[in-house]
């Protein structure tokens, strides 16, 4: 019985194209030992596949040998018996039977020839998947490595970036603090020259009483008539009365 119908190849070969295909995808960067496991669990049921068809192999190309091994010894018994006229008759049936087993023959090494090219195929995708699963975790460790160096590639670009940020702010802050100073500065001068022109204004247009000074109140008296010394000697004495 072949291997195809026995153990049905065509699924393990679509099962084998597809863990291929799973490899040739395979991403290093996100492999896990899970993934690791996974492709090893799958290895080990293509790799049993692989031991099935060498057992079937092994029986079929027997079953082929045994009957071309068979066929070729009742052929040479025909070159026997045909030397002898006698044993026409025993010969006559060999030769059917031989003509019979030509059939036969030739589906045992149908048979035998399916299950070795089955046979081959699995041990070939073994092999391949043998040599992925060496590599992998060679494969996940590196994958492991250049991601941490660029994990901390990155961090470090991020520190200098982050340090040439506060440089940059401080610079700023420092910048808009001495603008800021200035700015304070030329206020405090705008107020005290507003300042000193308000006291200079409030002293110019302060009201005065000129009649106080002493100088203008005389000159006021004596345009006026009140000076003393323009007052009549009665007027002096009656005002002098008047205090009394």
């Amino acid at each position: 019985m072949s291997f195809f119908k026995h153990y049905g190849i065509e699924k393990a070969k679509s099962l084998a194209n597809a863990l291929g295909e799973a490899i040739v995808k395979f991403d290093p960067e996100g492999a896990t030992e899970a993934a690791i496991a996974e492709i090893e669990g799958k290895f080990d049921n293509l790799n049993v596949a692989f031991s099935k068809a060498k057992q079937i192999w092994d029986k079929e190309n027997k079953e082929a040998e045994s009957i071309v091994a068979l066929y070729n010894q009742r052929l040479a018994a025909a070159d026997y018996l045909q030397a002898d006229p006698s044993k026409a008759a025993a010969l006559n049936q060999l030769v059917s039977a031989l003509e019979d087993m030509l059939p036969d023959i030739e589906r045992e090494k149908q048979e035998a020839e399916d299950a070795k090219q089955d046979m081959d195929q699995l041990e070939d995708l073994v092999k391949q998947y043998a040599d992925k699963l060496k590599t992998a975790r060679h494969t996940v460790e590196k994958a492991k490595k250049d991601m941490q160096r660029a994990e901390a590639q990155k961090e470090r670009a991020k520190e200098i970036a982050d340090a040439a940020a506060m440089a940059a702010g401080l610079s700023k802050s420092t910048t808009g603090l001495s603008s800021a100073l200035d700015h304070m500065n030329k206020l405090a001068e705008q107020a005290k020259a507003e300042a000193d022109a308000a006291n200079r204004k409030a002293r110019l247009l302060q009201p005065t009483n000129i009649d106080d000074h002493a100088d203008i109140k005389a000159a006021m008296e004596a345009v006026s008539g009140n000076s003393p010394s323009a007052l009549s000697i009665q007027d002096r004495m009656a005002a002098l009365k008047g205090k009394m």
